[in-house]
């Protein structure tokens, strides 16, 4: 079975969900208790400042947020499985949070998914079981990033892939990737070390090149986690590879080495969706 392509993800065909949504209630919640809730959402990141609230720029944990409180009737706080950079998309993101509003939870759906903008769409919402929290619950994720090698004039894919003029040898970038697998010190592929809090070794259960519809490729990696910026990181030195400008070899010299002794570009946020949480 060939890889999704960038086309049908785009047109609604997304991965399955795997958040623990319970059974939904039948008849209005009890008054005065506190309910456990979570969200899937998909969204289009190129006109936010990433997932996580900032002192400027439009965020999607503000967006949500924000018309969340309005429906519960008090100050709701989510927690995300992840924090998108800005520019990145997601097709499965996963949050929680708390609400002792009586709002039954169907309706409360209903009228979220009608008051969030275009770009931020409500897949499900439903009670979880008591103490979920989408964070530290969470078992792994998938990111998926899309590349558009000897890409044709696409202004409307801008944001959305990673076009590049030339073209890219996906089996020597098959084979990079492959280093990753196992576990790992995903030191060297993470943001600047100063921002790199905690142990930097995950385990990675996929890492995978291959063509997708329409002349794209798809790189996609699962694992426990991913630090800051190494799903970017990575493509981008596979780029290089496919390039033949650097050995299939050199991801596993870096990964060794604990820092990238071959510096190379950072792929753009527009061609990175987080495709699924685990739980």
């Amino acid at each position: 079975m060939g890889a999704p392509s960038l086309w049908n993800r785009l047109a609604g065909d997304l991965p399955p969900l795997h958040a623990p949504f319970l059974p939904p209630e039948q008849g209005p919640p009890s008054p005065g208790r506190a309910r456990a809730m979570a969200l899937a959402l998909a969204y289009n990141g190129a006109g936010f400042a990433g997932w996580q609230i900032q002192a400027r720029g439009r965020t999607i944990q503000g967006q949500v947020e924000r018309e969340l409180s309005r429906l519960c009737g008090h100050a709701v706080r989510l927690w995300a499985a992840g924090r998108t950079d800005a520019g990145v998309h997601a097709f499965g993101q996963v949050a929680s949070f708390q609400t002792d509003s009586r709002l039954e939870e169907g309706r409360m759906a209903q009228a979220l998914a009608a008051m969030l903008p275009p770009d931020i769409w409500l897949r499900r919402l439903g009670r979880a079981p008591e103490g979920f929290h989408a964070r530290f619950d969470a078992a792994g994720k998938t990111y998926e990033y899309y590349l558009w090698p000897k890409a044709r004039p696409g202004v409307f894919l801008d944001g959305l892939c990673w076009p590049l003029a030339c073209d890219l040898d996906m089996e020597a970038m098959a084979r990079g990737a492959a280093f990753l697998l196992g576990e790992v010190d995903l030191a060297a592929f993470a943001a600047h070390s100063s921002e790199v809090e905690g142990p930097t070794v995950r385990r990675i259960s996929e890492a995978t090149v291959t063509p997708a519809e329409g002349g794209m490729i798809l790189v996609r990696l699962s694992g426990s986690g991913f630090l800051r910026h190494v799903v970017r990181n990575v493509v981008g030195t596979l780029t290089q590879i496919g390039q033949h400008r650097l050995e299939p070899e050199a991801v596993g010299r870096m990964l060794a080495a604990g820092r990238r002794i071959y510096p190379g570009p950072k792929a753009p946020p527009g061609g990175l969706y987080l495709g699924q949480i685990y739980y």
